[in-house]
């Protein structure tokens, strides 16, 4: 009885098999294998940009500026920013700029008045990135630069400075910045404010290109 009822479970399993045609689809693994973004590691830029300068004298008497006096005063100057680096990641890079005076200086120490002259500021910078987000980073800028002004007779002055900014990608390649930089901040500016504090200072605004 046993092999009677062992023979019918056999007719059954191959009369299914050939129902079905006698072929077995094999089941292929899934391998989920995640995607993996590459980013470059460094970039060059270049910028464009406009620049308020200002240059602070305390008790300011200074003749080849075509002023006489003796007070605090400020020198300003509506200047255009040319500036570009390498960013080795999205921490640290290198940056160049030269920022130059576009029209006349104006003196103001209670009126203001035109001055015919110009002034420029060339440095080179360390600059130390932090990404606030993925289109938002700030960053701080450590180097050393010259200021120079000139109204018939040309003075200037190099040394350490430093300024706050941030940048704000627009784009992939297409970023806005604002900035301070504090570009001279002593007495005696090229030995002829001997006693006068001086402090030379820009706040610029533009953007940069990335390659």
């Amino acid at each position: 009885m046993k092999k009677v009822t062992l023979s019918l479970v056999a007719i059954i399993s191959l009369s299914t098999f050939a129902v079905a045609g006698g072929d077995i689809t094999p089941v292929e693994p899934y391998v989920n294998v995640p995607e993996v973004k590459t980013e470059r590691t460094g970039n060059f830029h270049l910028g464009l940009g406009y620049s308020y300068m200002n240059m602070n004298v305390e008790n300011f008497n200074y003749d080849s500026l075509d002023y006489v006096g003796s007070s605090d005063a400020d020198i300003t100057a509506h200047s255009v920013l040319f500036k570009g680096g390498y960013n080795f990641n999205e921490y640290f890079g290198l940056e160049g700029r030269y920022t130059m005076s576009v029209g006349d200086l104006t003196l103001d120490n209670g009126q203001e008045t035109d001055i015919d002259g110009d002034m420029s500021n060339l440095g080179i910078y360390a600059k130390v990135m932090y990404p606030v987000m993925e289109e938002l980073s700030v960053y701080g800028l450590l180097g050393y630069g010259q200021v120079t002004v000139d109204n018939g007779a040309e003075l200037s002055e190099s040394g350490f400075q430093w300024g706050i900014g941030a940048e704000y990608a627009v784009t992939e390649n297409i970023g806005l910045f604002v900035d301070y930089v504090n570009m001279y901040n002593d007495t005696g500016f090229d030995g002829e404010l001997a006693g006068h504090d001086v402090m030379v200072d820009a706040i610029s605004v533009g953007a940069t290109y990335k390659f």
